[in-house]
């Protein structure tokens, strides 16, 4: 159980569109006269406050709320519209939701215990709340701290390259951590057509209007506030890309921390921890909610941690301006380092071989586990059937810190094809870490011009254009951010599937639905497949 010293007391407050929404407040305790008030805004039911942050609960995801009413802060906890003891539809992570959120902040400004300085709280949805309220701009929204949370539904989780997330983590999240917990509490989840959710998700694959207002990122642009991004490594396949792009989008002071926390749980107990809060985030609240002058916006304006060096660094900008991009070229010639479908390699050789490819036929009759597989003692084996493409051991240390691109020549006896792909770093010794991950559905190749870069292809998802069986296409694969250290000796190796492991990916696993057929990856002079990334000088 969580111990907050205080009992809370809940406030109503009517919104725009007509509901009246709740929330708790905690003040801190012997604190005489108006303090500035930190909001966490969730679905969650701001009445199981007392369940402990633990894996077992991933949605207690609000904080160390005893930390910052010792310091002085109110916490408010609102039930969103439609959730818990709030009424309305909930309509999750719509502009109305944040509309919502924007007219509590004012309700909250106006409070006799309240200076008016409103901040925003919390990690992974908490952090889609305060997104979406930064957007509508609410006057005394002074500042978000937004930790481990997306800005756009669509790319970020809801359909990753195209492919849907309604298999892993978008069904155990709906289901499990909203739904069945609010018939836990007595509370019928069909009231306010909650269940309705999963099934307009499902009738909106393309990045449409329904979409759309779901993903503030279209709308931070016009975002003045201070804005303190922190991206988590391990949440890779979920947030981490919504906090660079949310960091490049805002145009007010701002700064961008990646921390080394490399999973999920990992993540949660990060955001729990009184020392990294003491460190990195309350010196933000006390600069910009009390206007203490303690120099936290003299820090860099990035800094991130480098995997397999274990060490942080820092930058003006992101990408790190001093990045230049490296090509690895796949090729069909074995590595001789690892069991998978074909034991290619990566060489920084451009291929002068005529013609060359990888083909694979799918589903694997061996696949178990996704595409894991388990040998005759029981332990999985995840690139046994799998493509791979692995690399010649570097001859120094290399430094690989921001965007990469998989271009990859391929063409399908069907007239789709999806790319699950992952990076690792492979250590002269010891265990495979990956350090990156793209996902691509190839009848979702269209790039929108505006927002492409080289190295990192921005896909509209506006059509779908079919392939036609035989012909080779350009596929453009986005690489979620990255920064880690290939020492003289590793390896780098790239995987290529339809499927994800079960095990490995879990909970940001795919539909499979119902793909049979061969798909075929090119690999020479007229279709030089290349991995891209960006190395930093050493």
């Amino acid at each position: 159980m969580v111990d907050v010293a205080v009992t809370p007391f809940e406030i109503e407050a009517r919104t725009r569109a007509g509901d009246l929404v709740r929330a708790d407040v905690y003040l801190p305790e012997g604190v005489t006269g108006p303090v500035p008030v930190l909001l966490g805004a969730s679905p969650y039911q701001k009445s199981l406050r007392w369940l402990p942050p633990h894996p077992i609960f991933p949605f207690t995801e609000y904080g160390p709320m005893q930390f910052y009413l010792d310091h002085g802060y109110a916490y408010v906890a609102m039930d969103l519209p439609g959730t818990g003891r709030s009424e309305g539809t909930w309509d999750p992570v719509s502009r109305q939701e944040g509309e919502a959120i924007h007219d509590l902040i004012e309700h909250l400004a106006g409070q006799e215990w309240s200076t008016g300085a409103i901040g925003m709280i919390g990690m992974s949805h908490y952090t889609w709340s305060q997104w979406n309220a930064a957007r509508t701009r609410p006057p005394h929204l002074k500042t978000i701290v937004a930790y481990d949370g997306a800005t756009d539904m669509y790319r970020d989780w809801m359909y990753h390259g195209g492919i849907p997330t309604t298999q892993g983590f978008f069904a155990s999240w709906l289901f499990g951590s909203v739904l069945v917990q609010h018939q836990l509490n007595g509370i019928d989840f069909e009231v306010g057509d909650k269940h309705q959710f999963v099934y307009e998700a499902l009738r909106h694959p393309l990045d449409d209007e329904w979409q759309r207002r779901r993903s503030p990122y279209w709308e931070l642009d016009q975002v003045d506030i201070p804005v303190f991004s922190v991206g988590v490594w391990g949440k890779g396949s979920l947030h981490l890309r919504g906090n660079f792009t949310g960091y490049e989008r805002v145009k007010g002071p701002k700064q961008l921390l990646v921390a080394h926390p490399d999973s999920f749980a990992g993540a949660q107990q990060y955001f729990f921890d009184e020392e990294f809060h003491r460190a990195e985030v309350l010196p933000w609240y006390e600069h910009h909610l009390k206007g203490v002058d303690n120099g936290v916006m003299d820090r860099p304006n990035v800094r991130f941690f480098v995997n397999n060096e274990n060490v942080y660094r820092e930058a003006e900008t992101w990408p790190p301006p001093d990045g230049q991009p490296s090509a690895f070229y796949l090729s069909g010639v074995h590595s001789g380092t690892v069991t998978s479908l074909n034991d290619g390699s990566l060489t920084e050789e451009k291929p002068v071989v005529a013609e060359e490819s990888t083909s694979w036929s799918y589903p694997d009759p061996q696949w178990r586990a996704g595409v894991t597989i388990f040998d005759h003692e029981g332990k999985p084996d995840h690139t046994a059937r799998v493509n791979t493409f692995t690399s010649a051991p570097m001859d120094r240390d290399r430094e690989f810190t921001g965007q990469g691109v998989l271009t990859l020549h391929a063409s399908s006896d069907q007239e789709d094809l999806d790319l699950i792909v992952s990076l690792y770093v492979v250590p002269e010794s010891g265990r495979p870490k990956r350090v990156s991950q793209g996902w691509l559905r190839a009848s979702h190749r269209a790039e929108d011009p505006d927002l492409t870069t080289p190295l990192r292809p921005f896909h509209s998802h506006q059509k779908v254009e079919p392939l036609t069986p035989g012909t080779v296409y350009e596929l453009r694969v986005e690489l979620l951010p990255m920064s880690f250290l290939a020492r003289a000796g590793d390896r780098i190796r790239l995987t290529v599937s339809n499927h994800d492991s079960a095990i490995l990916d879990a909970p940001m696993t795919h539909f499979y639905g119902q793909k049979v057929g061969t798909d075929t990856y090119h690999h020479d002079q007229v279709h030089p497949s290349a991995l891209e990334l960006q190395e930093r000088p050493r």
